[in-house]
């Protein structure tokens, strides 16, 4: 049985026969809407989805969703991209577009105001630590130690 969920509304136990019945959309090949199983059947049936531990589940969001790249390919369904027009983007124009293409990706605008949602402007940069928590200090936003640091074990 392929299917990616299962969910308790679709399954039934008979206890009778000591089968479950799982309920679905119709299999194009079986030409039915349900699977019996017995209970080891039904366990490793459902154990089946459990990622191994470690591997990696990649979900994509937003931008790299698969409908949105399934409409992004109907809508450029004649107008595939070549090199040659990557190659007339000079790096200094990339550079620029950044803001361009994290509002791409994240549907939000790095450089609009949270507040009023009208432009802003980069007018410079702060690198000075001293500096950085000075002014998120004043603001409350710098979240100050509640206890001092652990002591160095005398044992080692």
């Amino acid at each position: 049985m392929s299917g990616a969920n299962f969910t308790l509304e679709k399954m039934r136990y008979q206890a009778s026969t000591g089968t479950i019945i799982y309920q679905s959309k119709m299999h194009p090949v079986l030409k039915r809407n349900f699977e019996v199983f017995s209970a080891g059947d039904w366990l490793a049936a459902l154990t089946g989805h459990i990622p191994n531990g470690g591997a990696h589940l990649v979900r994509y969001y937003g931008w790299y969703s698969t409908v949105n790249r399934g409409k992004r390919r109907k809508a450029q369904a004649g107008e595939a991209a070549t090199i040659e027009d990557f190659n007339e983007v000079s790096g200094s124009a990339a550079k620029r577009a950044w803001a361009w293409f994290i509002k791409q990706v994240n549907e939000v605008d790095p450089l609009g105001c949270p507040w009023c949602t009208g432009p802003t402007r980069i007018i410079g940069f702060i690198e000075q630590s001293a500096v950085i928590e000075k002014i998120l200090t004043h603001l409350g936003m710098w979240a100050a130690s509640t206890h001092s640091p652990p002591v160095e074990s005398l044992a080692a």
